[in-house]
């Protein structure tokens, strides 16, 4: 069975629409380096960092909940009215209690985490909070939207708070040099008014109500969720307060994320990617009544696991290339030699999408606190060891180290639901041979002196060498079918 058409097209949206987030943030890095200092600048990647966990609480995992479960009421109309209706309401009773909370007891929690003047609740913790909580609504939309297949809305729902985050932040920067009111309001802003518009589309096409009967459902999806969230949260951004910690300066957490918001270039793309990948995936294993791997679906992690090693090496020759035409502060600069460690770590994700997916679609999501609990632990113990030894190469080595162990980790309690059968060396063995041959490569330019660009090159043409004969059948189904529609 081919891969249709409007997968490609699909895909095409989702994934340069569903990388919005992080092409904004890459877009303003240039005018947040101009407007403010390196220290402010690492201040507000710390201030972003508490936009995520609130955004995390405050959806409650009904951002997943709610693509997943659209499957069981999507052909019952009522059903599914009062579905969606029920996890509004939701989002606005959780959103709503948090900021009351936070309004009153903020301060002083913020006291006991931030023992430095760097981080203050008011105004822009407070800030923060309530950008969190908007941002819940549209990512819980957007979910929605996603499974539905619906990408025109999804293209304009995300455009349009993209287009007001850039144009809001550099309006307020360029009123308010030198302070965080530009990122700030830059963020508080397109998330209030996301918040309104996917709130008017809701309740217009599902209405809005409050149905106990499916509370038990929520609470039993949702809880493992927000848990298993929470601990995702401290794998992705722990280390920004560790550094913060052991450095003092957020300059330094300044430097780490600017490398960090580089390489999520790639992550973003990948996260498109199984946005797209995953409906496919679910219909045909609803479809078939599946619950082991076949061809077909192997197929699109196959492609998945391509693209994404194609994509690193003219990455690290392109972006160390492209940078300095728009960044004009040195420190910055030191960021580059990190670069190829951190986008290593993404060479296997498409492994873990695929292991996690199961985990998912059969709601087995009790599993994944579980799974990520030793995950953040093992993301604390590596952050705090070797930061403190080591500095910022240290949690460039955290942040690489963690996936494969989280692969390792979810791996174990994936295959007790399903059973997996795939191609070790398109899904394993190349992708372990490329991380190798970049971690030696690293140590050749760093204790030999050669061009980075020259090693880099011969990466790609390796790499493109053996990809094309490894992935040729997935290579020309995909460009058969681009080619196909360009003729149309």
């Amino acid at each position: 069975m081919m891969i249709s058409k409007n997968f490609f097209k699909s895909s095409l949206i989702y994934s340069v629409i569903g990388a919005l987030p992080v092409a904004s943030g890459i877009i303003l890095i240039p005018f947040f380096i101009k407007f403010l200092s390196p220290t402010d600048f690492g201040v507000n990647a710390l201030y972003l960092t508490i936009v995520y966990f609130v955004q995390v609480i405050s959806t409650y995992g009904l951002d997943s909940y709610i693509g997943i479960s659209y499957f069981d009421y999507k052909n019952d109309r009522q059903k599914l009215k009062e579905h969606v209706g029920t996890i509004l309401v939701s989002l606005i009773v959780i959103g709503t209690f948090i900021i009351a909370i936070m309004s009153v007891c903020g301060n002083q929690i913020f006291s006991l985490i931030f023992h430095d003047n760097f981080i203050s609740f008011y105004p822009f913790g407070l800030m923060s909070v309530a950008t969190g909580v908007f941002n819940g609504f549209l990512k819980t939309y957007s979910g929605l939207l996603i499974n539905q297949q619906r990408p025109v809305r999804f293209f304009w729902v995300n455009i349009v708070n993209f287009s007001l985050v850039i144009g809001v932040s550099i309006l307020f920067l360029n009123l308010y040099p030198k302070t965080l009111f530009g990122p700030m309001w830059g963020r508080l802003f397109p998330a209030a008014f996301s918040f309104f518009v996917v709130s008017y589309y809701m309740i217009s096409e599902f209405g809005i109500g409050f149905k106990k009967e499916f509370i038990k459902g929520i609470v039993s999806f949702c809880t493992p969720m927000v848990v298993y969230a929470i601990f995702v949260w401290i794998i992705s951004y722990i280390d920004r307060f560790i550094i913060e910690h052991f450095m003092v300066d957020p300059k330094y957490v300044g430097i780490f994320d600017v490398a960090v918001k580089l390489t999520m270039l790639i992550d973003f793309l990948q996260i498109g990617l199984a946005n797209t990948i995953h409906p496919k995936v679910y219909n045909t294993w609803k479809d078939h009544n599946l619950k082991k791997s076949t061809p077909e679906v192997n197929r699109y992690y196959n492609g998945f696991t391509a693209i994404t090693i194609l994509i690193i090496p003219v990455f690290l020759i392109v972006v160390p290339l492209m940078v300095p035409l728009i960044v004009h502060k040195e420190i910055y600069y030191q960021c580059f030699p990190y670069l190829a460690l951190l986008c290593l770590g993404f060479a296997t994700r498409p492994m873990y999408y695929m292991l996690l997916a199961p985990i998912f679609y059969f709601k087995k999501t009790k599993v994944l606190p579980k799974i990520f609990f030793f995950a953040a632990i093992f993301q604390i113990a590596l952050s705090f060891f070797l930061v403190k030894q080591f500095g910022l190469i240290g949690a460039v080595w955290a942040n690489f180290l963690i996936k494969p162990i989280q692969i390792i980790i979810v791996y174990f309690e994936s295959r007790k639901i399903f059973h997996f059968k795939f191609n070790f060396v398109k899904q394993l063995y190349f992708p372990l041979f490329y991380i190798i041959l970049v971690i030696v490569c690293e140590q050749v330019i760093r204790i030999f002196n050669v061009n980075q660009y020259i090693i880099y090159t011969g990466e790609s043409l390796i790499i493109f060498t053996i990809a094309y004969y490894l992935y040729r059948n997935e290579i020309k189904l995909v460009l058969g079918n681009i080619l196909t529609r360009k003729k149309r």
